[in-house]
């Protein structure tokens, strides 16, 4: 009985594995795009993690960091890291809603000079499906060894079928939480903002920077 019941768990899930192969291969991205064509009710809305991160020169550390906490909260984001080395410079680690990303830089940007500037998006529709797929088959596979479990009776088996059956939940819970961080990220974007101070001159620190302009303007030709 329990090699029989044993070569039957075998089977199941290897003919789920298989149909899972050909689910994602049938739903991945790159197959329906070409379906689209002759179709022109299909929509495919692509899972794109946009991260940005600036740097950003201020005349006052302190002010710019509160003026970005108002300027998140506004946008229904959050903060969640924060680090400041006084009123030299600081750091902000931020979640803001995707809708809302690009009006979000724009105000950040406002706040001082930009010194650098980078915007970024992972696009993970692929990743996404393919777990997705993976998981429907593994939730099927749990369902039918639950079955199996209630109509079992003898000891060997039903520890045999627990023992499969605590396998394929924990598979079922690390593609939840997978899927779970996924529409995170998508859903809020991610951004680095650091703020330096800006260089506050003497009269011989001006003194200084304007001899050098001078001395470039007779050295150097620009068109």
């Amino acid at each position: 009985m329990k090699k029989l019941l044993n070569t039957w768990i075998v089977i199941f899930c290897t003919t789920l594995l298989l149909s899972g192969c050909r689910s994602v291969s049938h739903r991945s991205p790159i197959s329906a795009l070409g379906a689209a064509q002759n179709s022109a009710d299909f929509r495919i809305e692509r899972m794109l993690i946009w991260k940005a991160h600036l740097n950003i020169d201020v005349w006052n550390v302190s002010n710019a960091v509160s003026q970005a906490t108002e300027i998140v909260t506004k946008n229904g984001g959050y903060i969640e890291q924060k680090n400041d080395s006084g009123n030299k410079s600081a750091s902000l680690g931020i979640r803001i809603p995707v809708k809302l990303f690009k009006s979000a830089i724009g105000s950040f940007e406002s706040l001082g000079t930009v010194t650098y500037r980078n915007v970024e998006a992972e696009d993970v529709t692929e990743q996404y499906v393919d777990i997705d797929a993976r998981l429907k088959n593994r939730i099927v596979l749990r369902d039918r060894l639950r079955q199996l479990l209630a109509k079992a009776k003898d000891v060997k088996d039903i520890l045999a079928i627990e023992t499969e059956l605590n396998r394929i939940q924990g598979e079922i819970d690390s593609m939840e939480g997978r899927i779970k961080l996924l529409k995170g990220q998508v859903d809020f974007a991610t951004i680095r903002l650091t703020f330096e101070q800006k260089e506050i001159l003497g009269p011989l620190g001006y003194a200084i920077k304007g001899l050098w302009w001078g001395l470039e303007k007779l050295f150097v030709i620009r068109d």
